[in-house]
């Protein structure tokens, strides 16, 4: 019998992308989200699916109530903080519940993916191109759900 848990995950598509690889869709418009407390980063892809770029930063998710018809998004991409260990710690269960709450919500196939280091690679570039920190703080989570997205894409090719 199964849990409570792997019963809604199921129900609402939640998939960790690397059970999920078959069922992640080619050739969509994706949506990633870099999910924090304070602030939620998104990224779009190109229509084509192929292409991630950082599209903004949001507060609430009900923000993405217009992005996502607007958008003509098909699945979404949430990155996952694992531990440095590989395990999930309290916030990857925080994001889990997020997560199901986007399904939920906006009833699209939601994939998790392993996002570890995607914050720091991304301070990392956006330090390379010489942005002062007080701006970094205004995009770097636009820019690690790009990485997230991105990373989904190439493992799915």
């Amino acid at each position: 019998m199964m849990s409570n848990t792997s019963e809604n995950e199921t129900k609402l598509q939640v998939f960790l992308l690397k059970n999920a690889k078959n069922l992640f869709p080619k050739g969509k418009r994706l949506l990633g989200i870099d999910y924090g407390m304070k602030r939620i980063g998104i990224a779009l892809s190109d229509p084509q699916g192929q292409i991630a770029e950082p599209f903004k930063i949001i507060y609430k998710l009900k923000e993405l109530d217009d992005i996502i018809p607007a958008k003509n998004i098909e699945a979404i991409v949430i990155g996952l903080p694992l531990q440095t260990n590989g395990e999930e710690g309290e916030i990857a269960k925080q994001v889990r519940l997020f997560a199901n709450r986007v399904s939920e919500k906006y009833t699209l196939p939601v994939f998790l993916i392993d996002e570890r280091y995607t914050s720091k690679f991304s301070s990392e570039y956006l330090s390379a191109r010489c942005m002062r920190e007080e701006k970094q703080k205004k995009v770097l989570d636009a820019y690690a759900a790009a990485r997230i997205l991105q990373n989904a894409i190439n493992e799915t090719k």
